[in-house]
Parts: C-alpha cells; structure tokens; sequence
C-alpha cells in the first residue's frame, strides 16, 4: 500500500550511505558486484554504475521497504531512494523538491541554510490548493526541506506529467507571488526520456523510521505540524487521472499553441513560454489592469521595482526578466551527465520589503 503511492522503478533502487571520515550523505544504486572483486571502484576508478560492464542491479523488494519504514539503522544507512522516471518514459508521480542541492549541501543532509524555502512550499501548496490539487507536503529528513507530492491513478507518459507541473506553475503565478526559480529546477522526474544507459535522478521515500522520531520524513499540513496519522492521510490521498491532466493542460494553457506529440495533447510551451523574445518585447504581454496607479521604477545601483499596487501576475513577470536559462545545465543534459548542483535558470533578481532589486 505505501509503495503503490510511491511508485518508482523496481529493478533498480538507491541507498542512503554515509562517507565515515567526512559524515558526507550520498546515495548509491544497489549493485551485487559493488565493491566486490571486479569492481573498477575497489582500483580506484570513479566510473558511473551505469557505464560499467559489472553493472548488476538489486531489485527492490519488499524487505528493503520494510527497512527503510523501520528504520532500524543507527546511521539512517537503510533510506531508500527510488527513480520516478520507469523504463517506457512513464511516471505515476511528480514531486517538487526543495531541498538544498548546492555543492557540499550533501554534507548536512541537503539542509536548506535560509527560511525562503518555506515561502516556497506555501506558495506551492497554495497554488496546488486554488487549482484543485490533492498534494501532499513533507518535510524532509533534515527538518529544512520539503517534497510536495502529486499522485497519479496510473502511469501517464513524463512529458505530459512534466507539462502539467510546469502549467500549474505557470497558472498558479496569475495570482500567487513566487519569489524563486527553484521552483522549476526540481520538479521530478526531470526528463521527460530516459537517456541512453541512465536512470534518471531518484527521490528518497517518506516515512523513514528514525526521521520520523523527530518528526521529520513526515506529512505535515499548512501550518507545519506533522499530521497525528500519517498512514490515513497519505493512503486517502487523492490520486489523478490521465483524464484530469489532459483536461487540465487544455484549460491552463487556452489560447497558446498546441501540439499532438506520440498521441499526447500538450502545451508546446514550457513556464518560460517567452524565453526566446527580446527583454523589451516581453511588456506587450503586460495587462494594465493588473497595476492599481502608477507602476514606479528606481534606476540605482539595480532596477528597483514597487512591488505595492502591482498584482501576482505582473510581478512574477517582472521577475521572469530577470532570469535566463543556464547553458551548463542544458549541456550536461544534452550529454546526459548529472545535472545534481545546476539550476535549470539563473535568476539575477532578489526580493527587498515592498521593492524587489534586479
């Protein structure tokens, strides 16, 4: 019953391990060969599991399951980490991750160092909630993270998963303030097509035994306290249907081009549906009915922009010009390396009381 919610690929998962010298976390595919003879790590090789000829993947099983909810493990070294993308490009959840995924982050279990990412989840759960959303939020093992939870009845094809999160998002910014981009970096899966020979990135499972002592790992509701039954409010969690994406889509993205991929009807324009124009040609899709007087602009040592009569809808636009796409991540993409510390854009603006600066 859990894993029917958290559905991921089962000939192949991950383990939560720690580096005993340095206390970094890390997660690893399970292998039978893994440092065992023939392995290229016992020689000091550092080649990716999915590029070696002993490659030989453990399924996931029941038992580690079982493991993972006990958590019986001193070092929290049984948390399982599954891959939402599975082996047909299909996916029966997408998750939106805010976690801390910069470089050394993994050294204190992906901690969040500020209290933005709360702003964040709100905002989510807000949007997820005005748009008839069943998600579910929680807290991640660190205390200073989140995972917001959107299920599926069935396995429905990724790029259309990922077309419905990036068109909530983009619904969801008319009337609700998003101060960040990440956002848009960490909706999981992150592909929408397997690349050749890879996985994909994982998630780990909610729920963890010894998290949850401490009242992390756990489903919390809007004001942050961990729900007294996790069990009957993760298994009556509503699950949605092809049906309701499709729909949907369609109702979010009325009047943009639309395209028929593999039988799939969806928006052929992601969050950044302007990303290509000019930043001065991006003010013709202002509407003035969402200043309330005058829209006041500073000249300093940055843009000042008076955020006070100005809706959601204009201010997020504001701040979409001030981010642009990040070529690193896009060529680690193409490539089908790691994407684990890229932002997917950079974003150049930053929130000041009633101003925001870019």
């Amino acid at each position: 019953m859990f894993f029917s919610m958290f559905w991921g690929r089962t000939d192949v998962y991950s383990k939560r391990t720690i580096k005993k010298s340095t206390r970094e976390v890390n997660y690893y595919t399970q292998c039978y060969n893994f440092w065992k003879s023939g392995c290229p790590r016992v020689a000091g090789s550092k080649i990716k599991c999915q590029d070696c000829e002993r490659q030989a993947y453990k399924e996931l099983k029941k038992e580690q399951i079982i493991d993972h909810l006990r958590g019986d493990s001193e070092d929290a070294t049984d948390v399982i980490g599954v891959f939402p993308l599975l082996a047909d490009d299909t996916c029966r959840f997408i998750v939106f991750d805010f976690d801390n995924h910069e470089k050394d982050a993994e050294k204190n279990d992906f901690a969040n160092t500020d209290d933005l990412w709360k702003e964040e989840v709100d905002s989510l759960r807000k949007i997820c909630d005005i748009n008839g959303i069943n998600a579910l939020v929680e807290r991640s093992r660190s205390g200073r993270g989140a995972h917001l939870w959107i299920f599926f009845q069935k396995p429905i094809e990724a790029v259309l998963a990922r077309k419905f999160g990036n068109a909530l998002l983009n619904k969801g910014a008319e009337s609700v303030n998003l101060k960040s981009f990440r956002f848009y970096d960490r909706m999981l899966p992150m592909q929408d097509h397997l690349p050749a020979g890879g996985l994909g990135n994982l998630i780990a499972l909610p729920l963890q035994g010894r998290a949850l002592k401490e009242g992390n790992s756990a489903f919390i509701d809007e004001y942050w306290n961990a729900y007294p039954n996790q069990w009957e409010v993760l298994l009556s969690r509503e699950k949605l249907s092809k049906e309701f994406v499709e729909d949907k889509i369609k109702e979010w993205t009325e009047g943009n081009s639309y395209t028929v991929a593999d039988g799939i009807a969806v928006n052929g324009k992601d969050i950044f549906e302007n990303d290509s124009e000019k930043p001065w040609d991006k003010v013709k899709h202002f509407q003035k009915e969402d200043v309330e007087g005058i829209l006041r602009i500073t000249l300093s040592n940055g843009v000042y922009v008076d955020k006070a009569n100005l809706q959601p809808r204009i201010q997020n636009q504001i701040r979409r010009m001030a981010a642009f796409s990040n070529p690193v991540f896009y060529k680690n993409q193409a490539m089908g390396l790691s994407d684990f510390e890229n932002y997917r854009y950079i974003y150049l603006g930053s929130d000041e009381g009633v101003f925001w600066k870019i």
